[in-house]
């Protein structure tokens, strides 16, 4: 099996208007029988990948699909094949979804995807989708109640901010917890989810959404910190850490710098792509990105771009 060519598997995750997946549920007969996939297909040879996107949603479900863009990349081994499965997520389409093979279809909710069945590959799609393309990292109050900080937040909440790191090593443990406590109030209203750099009983003190690791941290850790469905991230430079952090079980990570002060120290694009293709969980790229820089992270595997200089 090892010298196989990985099956080509190119799927698409689809949202309707009010924000409801699709899904299609495998027929018993086949394998992974009566299990819910985002539908998709087999690349057929010559194909583009979107070729094979726009195919198989006219052939499975009647939809036509207009404008995707890539999501997430997952290879993952069967006892019987290696699949890639190949993920893009749909942002125009048009027609009424229907299961023209007979197999059955629904809308499902973002948040309870976590409770539906699915073969062992498609689990890292769900991260993947329920996880924005911006994830934005604070920069660091100067004190406890620092209006700035604060102003700029409330400037990012109306701006349709989703997910937040709040950094602020100059501050004491109690400083911090006030502080993120202030956070996470403002951002409860848009349900802004907020993860914490510091410990995982911060985290579960104050409320937050998860935690997210420092690459040492990381490091230092045999297993996952926190229960799902509380977040655990990490900051990761190299492949090994990218390893040990899906080894504990971290939902997503950062990985860069993409763009060092000193050039010698950039990771660059093709070897942020190298190590998103051996990922099996999403991967925001770091370092010196700004907004522009969001094709250049879908094109080479990532989940979108996270930073503080040039985001915050």
């Amino acid at each position: 099996m090892a010298n196989l060519t990985p099956l080509h598997v190119v799927a698409g995750v689809v949202r309707n208007a009010q924000g409801d997946i699709l899904l299609a549920r495998r027929h018993v007969t086949k394998e992974q029988g009566d299990l819910w996939e985002f539908p998709g297909g087999k690349r057929e040879q010559g194909e583009e990948p979107e070729q094979t996107l726009v195919r198989e949603f006219q052939e499975e479900v009647d939809i036509t699909i207009q404008r995707a863009r890539p999501l997430i990349r997952i290879r993952h081994t069967y006892t019987y094949r290696e699949v890639l499965l190949d993920v893009w997520s749909v942002e125009q389409f048009s027609g009424t979804a229907w299961g023209r093979e007979g197999q059955s279809v629904e809308w499902c909710a973002p948040h309870l995807l976590r409770l539906r069945t699915f073969p062992a590959a498609n689990y890292p799609i769900i991260n993947a989708v329920l996880l924005p393309a911006i994830y934005i990292i604070s920069t660091e109050p100067l004190k406890q109640n620092d209006p700035q900080f604060f102003y700029q937040l409330e400037k990012q909440i109306d701006n349709g901010l989703q997910l937040l790191q709040f950094r602020a090593g100059s501050l004491n443990d109690y400083e911090y917890c006030a502080c993120a406590e202030k956070i996470l109030t403002l951002c409860e209203p848009t349900k802004v989810q907020v993860l914490l750099h510091r410990t995982p009983q911060i985290v579960l003190s104050v409320g937050a959404h998860g935690v997210h690791l420092s690459q040492t941290a990381l490091l230092n850790l045999k297993e996952r910190p926190l229960k799902k469905p509380l977040w655990v991230a990490s900051s990761c430079h190299t492949l090994a850490d990218i390893q040990h952090a899906q080894s504990i079980g971290v939902d997503f990570l950062t990985l860069g710098a993409i763009r060092a002060p000193e050039p010698e120290n950039s990771l660059g694009w093709f070897n942020f792509f190298t190590c998103t293709e051996s990922a099996k969980i999403p991967v925001f790229a770091v370092g010196g990105l700004q907004y522009e820089d969001m094709s250049f992270a879908w094109a080479h595997g990532g989940q979108g771009i996270a930073g503080r200089q040039h985001l915050w």
